[in-house]
């Protein structure tokens, strides 16, 4: 890994060398756990922040890496574009009418589980349970891909497209 690197080096042993050192970096869970760190934060600033959540951080609960946050004003909530998940809300709003439907949340999550050493699960989750978002099948929707690799750089190329195929949901 210590290659010098001079004038005289061309741009395939420049690429060879920074690949060789990212795949260094992202050879064990601490590399990989930063990649999804900083990517899901990333995405937390663009998909999850609301009027009320800023500067959303990743939480990490064994290989679960994930961010939350939770939509205080259903009235913003209903403007997301998922047809599904706004069918889902105005039924909620419509158990809950006149002034009691300004106190509904929704809680937004992404997330990214370590599986193991090749293989890594994005997912998205939206979670109107108004019990303390208690998880169930009826009062959330969800949207899980899985990432198989063999090589850390796949991972570290394809992660946020992956990212992005999940937050189709919010």
């Amino acid at each position: 890994m210590n290659q010098e690197i001079d004038k005289n080096t061309s741009k395939e042993e420049l690429e060879k060398l920074m690949n060789d050192r990212n795949r260094e970096q992202l050879s064990d869970i601490s590399g990989i756990g930063a990649l999804l760190k900083y990517n899901l934060e990333n995405f937390a600033y663009r998909y999850l922040e609301t009027s009320t959540v800023k500067n959303i951080k990743c939480q990490i609960d064994g290989n679960d890496y994930f961010v939350t946050s939770v939509e205080e004003d259903i009235l913003q909530a209903l403007k997301w574009e998922n047809k599904a998940l706004k069918a889902e809300l105005i039924k909620l709003c419509k158990l809950h009418p006149g002034t009691k439907s300004k106190d509904l949340k929704v809680q937004l999550k992404l997330g990214s589980l370590i599986l193991n050493d090749n293989l890594v699960e994005c997912y998205a989750v939206v979670n109107w349970n108004q019990d303390n978002f208690k998880e169930d099948l009826e009062n959330r929707i969800e949207k899980r891909v899985s990432i198989r690799f063999d090589d850390p750089l796949e991972l570290r190329n394809t992660h946020a497209k992956f990212l992005e195929e999940v937050c189709e949901i919010f």
